[in-house]
């Protein structure tokens, strides 16, 4: 895995042994460089081809076998992977709390027909958790095309609480897409707007 200007290999934890046919795993461990940005990791599995004795599958012990490379899929990290869904007993309260010093505020034209996908692509792309049932859409305000409003809550790395209201309306004005209005509240405004560009 690499990408030099934002996180670099640690430490490999491999496999011992994979025979054909079977899994076996293995785990990296990568150190970050730079901001928490979304970012692409090329991504390889290195490996070395030994024959085995078909009859007793044991290693043939006369060939020192071959060395390997084969790409694999590139890994995507967004900011959302930093953040845990940790939710609220009470919203208001944690929302005052916090205050609006460190809030952001921005606003998005989704390109969804639906509400109820709407709802769902705003809570998995800030991996926040969704508090007081406002992940269900009254049936009313899907009707009457009404504003729904979602509130979120999240732990991000560092032990830092982060809180958002979203905002979304279906409005026939972006081709019938979805209208997304969010504010994003913690201690640190440049985390606050961190998050809220991770709808981009």
């Amino acid at each position: 895995v690499g990408d030099p200007e934002s996180y670099e290999g640690d430490v490999v934890v491999p496999a011992v042994r994979a025979r054909s046919g079977e899994r076996a795993s293995c785990c990296g461990c990568l150190r970050r460089l730079s901001s928490y940005a979304p970012v692409s990791l090329s991504c390889e599995l290195q490996f070395k081809l030994v024959n085995v004795d078909p009859a007793t599958g044991e290693v043939d012990q006369g060939r020192k076998g071959f060395d390997e490379d084969f790409p694999l899929e590139e890994l995507e990290l967004s900011t959302a992977d930093f953040m845990a869904k940790l939710g609220v007993a009470d919203f208001r309260r944690a929302w005052d709390a916090l205050g609006s010093d460190g809030e952001v505020l921005e606003k998005f034209a989704l390109q969804f027909r639906k509400m109820e996908e709407a709802v769902a692509a705003v809570v998995e792309l800030l991996g926040m958790q969704a508090c007081d049932g406002t992940e269900k859409i009254a049936p009313e305000v899907l009707q009457a095309k009404k504003p729904h409003v979602l509130h979120l809550s999240g732990v991000f790395l560092g032990n830092m609480q982060v809180l958002a209201r979203a905002q979304l309306q279906l409005d026939e004005a972006v081709g019938g897409g979805v209208v997304l209005k969010v504010a994003v509240r913690s201690k640190d405004r440049d985390l606050s707007q961190l998050v809220a560009e991770c709808i981009r």
